[in-house]
């Protein structure tokens, strides 16, 4: 994590301004980002087919705007419920092991260069008990809107979380619908480029920009305040800016907020992050649209339901079957219901017999429980299940550190896409508004880093710590009756213990600072000389 010239913005009251139009950019207008919305609406429409069936298939409610049926619940295609239950748990796995609320899943810490000091520590140890603070508060809508981007993401491959500062509890997260959003990539493959497509009402139009508004929706705030308006949010890099100008027009990323039917410019300003995080599960060079477990599972989804919706009906022919009637025989309608009658007549010899239907309700069942284990498979169960009763501890974590490993190439993109812009943007935020300490003088820009305490990344932290463990039990036969051969010499014991604090995830106020070390020692090796 950098600072970002922590020292100029510090100052600042929030990460966005409204101002004019950059000189510099005569170009940037309503109808040029309108142009680049229907730009990358047309890269992004051969994704809408899977996406409406993924959610068809598994969550219909995830559907519904793709679908152009706006909040109906259509699940007509949905007969088994694994799917959806699969999709249920991976996406609260996910929470449990990334952005867990119970336990403290992050900490910061310095580069092997920067210097450390105890005015460093205590501004770390601040920083992080108040990041921690700021997720974990109900205001800001953390932990409400997290399990909503990792459903999105678990179903579709992608999914999108706004940052925003927020003038009553600072910062504020909201989970976006994948379909309000366009996305773009830059050349080293990450997301530089958002256009959300969205509405509001004319009188929440009005109460947010007000003149700005063009006439036809000042007039609807007034008449039908309950009408929508659709309106586009453009956040892009700037091309041409001024680094050392505090003006919003100069920041990193510009911001638009445009009338979509008028193409009227409500507002320009800009951010000094990118604002939205949008984690890809897995994707393919060029694509700027992920792929999850969901398109995974697609084909046995497909099958699944289909198998189950035909069950039904073999069983619903068992209970109810076919009935083989004269012509001629019977009077009136047939009642085949509990109690009904049915009238023939006197001296017939007919008789109402049923059609044979021969079913094997075993088999089918079986063919469908095979589907629903595949479709479990795909969603990681077999890796996020519970470990069974029985063997020792040592086993049992060697085995969980397994399967957390294997999670490791899966999980590594979500660190990378999403928890680090994350940090950084909510640190940056509450830097700039002061809510942080000052930063110390001695601690130069881009010294910070994130270390991720998830039982993923300590998982994958326990293979380096075995490794050393490993070589000095190799090494203590050497050692006895006080190292003879002076292997030690070959070894950085200070360099050891600190990284094996690392290994472990120790907070980092749990060790003294290095100028603190040489002075005890130094202390000891006066006092031993008296």
């Amino acid at each position: 994590m950098s600072a970002r010239t922590a020292k100029q913005h510090t100052a600042q009251a929030s990460s966005r301004r409204g101002s004019q139009f950059s000189p510099s950019q005569p170009n940037l207008n309503g109808q040029a980002v309108l142009d680049r919305l229907a730009a990358l609406r047309a890269a992004r429409d051969p994704w809408l087919p899977a996406w409406r069936e993924l959610s068809s298939q598994i969550m219909p409610r995830k559907g519904a705007a793709f679908s152009g049926q706006g909040a109906r619940l259509d699940d007509e295609a949905v007969f088994d419920s694994t799917p959806a239950h699969s999709l249920e748990l991976l996406a609260s796995a996910l929470g449990g092991l990334l952005t867990n609320p119970a336990l403290p899943w992050f900490d910061l810490r310095l580069n092997r260069s920067a210097p450390d000091s105890d005015e460093v520590r205590a501004f770390l140890a601040h920083c992080r008990e108040r990041l921690l603070a700021l997720f974990n508060t109900e205001a800001t809508g953390f932990q409400a809107c997290v399990h909503e981007l990792y459903l999105d993401l678990c179903l579709f491959g992608t999914a999108v979380l706004y940052v925003e500062p927020d003038q009553d509890c600072l910062v504020r997260f909201s989970a976006r619908p994948l379909h309000e959003a366009h996305l773009a990539e830059d050349a080293r493959g990450m997301v530089d480029t958002v256009i959300r497509t969205y509405s509001l009402t004319a009188r929440q139009v009005w109460n947010q920009w007000g003149q700005a508004c063009t006439p036809d929706v000042q007039k609807r705030a007034l008449e039908d305040p309950d009408a929508r308006v659709n309106l586009v949010h453009a956040v892009f890099p700037r091309t041409e800016r001024d680094p050392a100008s505090p003006a919003s027009a100069h920041f990193p990323y510009a911001c638009f907020f445009v009338e979509q039917d008028s193409g009227a410019v409500l507002e320009e300003s800009g951010y000094h992050e990118l604002p939205y995080m949008c984690p890809r599960w897995a994707k393919v060079s060029g694509e700027a649209y992920g792929r999850g477990p969901g398109l995974t599972a697609l084909s046995d989804v497909r099958v699944l339901n289909a198998m189950s919706r035909t069950a039904l009906m073999a069983a619903e022919k068992m209970s109810d079957p076919p009935l083989m009637v004269p012509d001629d025989g019977f009077l009136g309608p047939i009642h085949s219901g509990p109690g009904g009658l049915s009238y023939y007549r006197a001296g017939s010899q007919d008789r109402i017999e049923a059609l044979p239907v021969r079913v094997d309700l075993h088999a089918i069942e079986a063919m469908i429980e095979r589907r629903r284990q595949s479709i479990r498979r795909i969603f990681l169960a077999d890796q996020l299940a519970p470990e069974a009763v029985g063997g020792t501890a040592t086993e049992a974590l060697i085995r969980q550190a397994e399967k957390m490993r294997i999670l490791g190439p899966v999980l590594g993109r979500l660190q990378t896409e999403f928890l680090a812009p994350l940090i950084e943007r909510a640190f940056n935020i509450l830097l700039r508004e002061g809510e942080l300490p000052p930063w110390p003088k001695a601690l130069p820009q881009g010294s910070l880093q994130v270390d991720y305490a998830t039982p993923v990344a300590q998982a994958q932290r326990q293979a380096e710590a075995e490794n050393l463990g490993q070589a000095i039990r190799y090494l203590q036969p050497l050692l006895a009756s006080g190292d003879p051969f002076h292997l030690l010499d070959n070894f950085e014991p200070d360099a050891m213990a600190r990284h094996a604090a690392t290994l472990f995830s120790l907070p980092a106020d749990y060790l003294r600072p290095q100028d603190s070390v040489a002075a005890i020692r130094l202390a000891r090796k006066d006092k031993g000389k008296e």
